[in-house]
């Protein structure tokens, strides 16, 4: 079992990049700790501002995926977690009529008969800071990280 932990986001763009922090963080704790025992699952875990398409290429070949992302709402709690399914999300338009969303891009690599994952798991933080541009996230968003990767390796166990 190959499973990829992709954090999305635009990390030049506040907590928009809190996928990238938690995916870092969650690479270097995995590196300590056995997750699941002996016979565990090899898990990639990488970053990337990719959107769209291109996601195709980076989700190729792997038998689960978990997406970390921010994710903007009315009144948003900082660091709130959201468990998604595939099915949870809606296929939005995006900037542009080249653009497709994360389901579609799957839905694309199952209809072209490429080996992308059958398993999808979303892991949305909700985040207020999104659009201003500056590195690094907010101070609260900081003190979400702990818990947000210990929600991903929750999501990992749980993975069959």
């Amino acid at each position: 079992m190959r499973i990829l932990v992709l954090g999305l986001g635009n990390d030049i763009y506040g907590d928009d990049g809190v996928g990238h922090h938690a995916v870092r963080r969650l690479k270097k704790e995995l590196g300590k700790e056995d997750l699941q025992g002996q016979g565990s699952p090899e898990i990639d875990c990488v970053a990337s501002p990719l959107t769209g398409i291109a996601l195709l290429d980076v989700m190729v070949g792997y038998d689960a995926l978990v997406v970390v992302d921010a994710i903007k709402l009315p009144d948003p709690v900082t660091g709130r977690i959201h468990i998604l399914e595939e099915t949870d999300l809606r296929d939005l338009p995006g900037p542009s009529p080249h653009y497709i969303s994360l389901p579609q891009t799957i839905r694309l690599g199952r209809g072209l008969g490429l080996k992308v994952p059958d398993a999808v798991k979303i892991i949305a933080v909700e985040a207020k800071n999104i659009y201003n541009l500056g590195e690094g996230l907010s101070e609260d968003m900081e003190r979400c990280l702990p818990d947000i990767v210990r929600k991903i390796k929750n999501v990992l166990k749980d993975i069959p």
